[in-house]
């Protein structure tokens, strides 16, 4: 809770005390007199007093039943970019009676992963799925992150892609097969361009700047950059479509195109002492390449 809020309440509970006894010095012990008036007069004017500052009491109250236990994972990244599709394919199998619930910005994922035989741990996630990245920043809810100079983060994961998802006429999303057919009829590359472009748009040095001086802590241990849809990138350089360097991969492509913003994060991270950021090619859609990332995660929780 910030100091004004903290003051505004100490001033108003003050208050009250004054209030109160003046009212029983005026009326005495008159029961009926002290609560008639307390109520006439001491509840619209708390009405009044605590409407401005309502959403940092809320927060605060929701602060104290923040989970210490879970393993805390925030998803970061541009709408369209296969975050929930990351979260469902890589999560679900774990466990498939999921907790799932939404707020205007985020959506909230709760799973117990079984590590080892004998030792299980609870996975919460934070699916921030706002256009504003100051969303975030400036209103991180602190049941999940918890209060602001104690936060509870352990993992960020930024998600980014080299292909954005379309729709048809009917406003349902093209598979995989159809997007590859759309793109072969347009300019790929100029697609693929764009599409990189709103990335950096999004998280860029300043968004990044202000992204972990917000919810750092000590317990944030493991950064990742995920780039997905490689695989239909992939696809496209089989066709003909896209055309490497002589010996290049599509993964190298893909971090080449990615590469200013490599350097911001792990810049980032090297100022915060976090140790373990990587930066690795996935398919949202494919648990093969997404299972050795949660492993990873969950073996260097401690």
């Amino acid at each position: 809770m910030n100091k004004k809020a903290l003051l505004t309440i100490f001033i108003f509970a003050i208050t009250i005390i004054l209030i109160i006894w003046c009212i029983f010095a005026v009326f005495g012990s008159s029961t009926e007199a002290v609560v008639s008036i307390f109520i006439l007069i001491v509840v619209p004017v708390a009405g009044l007093v605590f409407r401005p500052i309502r959403d940092d009491i809320e927060s605060s109250i929701d602060g104290f039943f923040t989970s210490e236990n879970a393993y805390k994972i925030c998803i970061f990244g541009r709408s369209g970019s296969g975050k929930t599709t990351f979260i469902e394919t890589a999560f679900t199998l774990i466990n498939p009676n999921t907790d799932r619930k939404s707020t205007l910005f985020f959506d909230y994922y709760q799973f117990k992963a079984q590590v080892t035989l004998k030792d299980s741990i609870d996975i919460e996630i934070a699916d921030y799925r706002g256009q504003n990245p100051s969303q975030i920043i400036l209103k991180a809810p602190e049941k999940f992150f918890g209060f602001e100079e104690n936060r509870q983060l352990n993992a960020l994961l930024f998600i980014v892609d080299l292909i954005p998802k379309r729709k048809d006429e009917y406003d349902h999303i093209l598979n995989d097969e159809a997007l590859l057919t759309w793109l072969k009829t347009d300019d790929p590359i100029e697609v693929i361009e764009k599409r990189i472009r709103e990335h950096y748009e999004y998280i860029n040095e300043g968004v990044l700047e202000l992204l972990f001086s917000s919810l750092y802590s000590d317990k944030l241990k493991s950064v990742k950059l995920l780039i997905n849809k490689t695989d239909l990138v992939n696809k496209l350089v089989d066709d003909g479509y896209v055309t490497l360097t002589s010996g290049s991969t599509v993964e190298e492509y893909a971090r080449k195109r990615f590469q200013l913003m490599i350097k911001n994060i792990s810049r980032a991270c090297q100022e915060l002492e976090i140790d373990d950021f990587s930066v690795l090619s996935i398919s949202a859609k494919k648990p093969g390449t997404l299972n050795p990332i949660i492993s990873d995660l969950l073996n260097k929780r401690s």
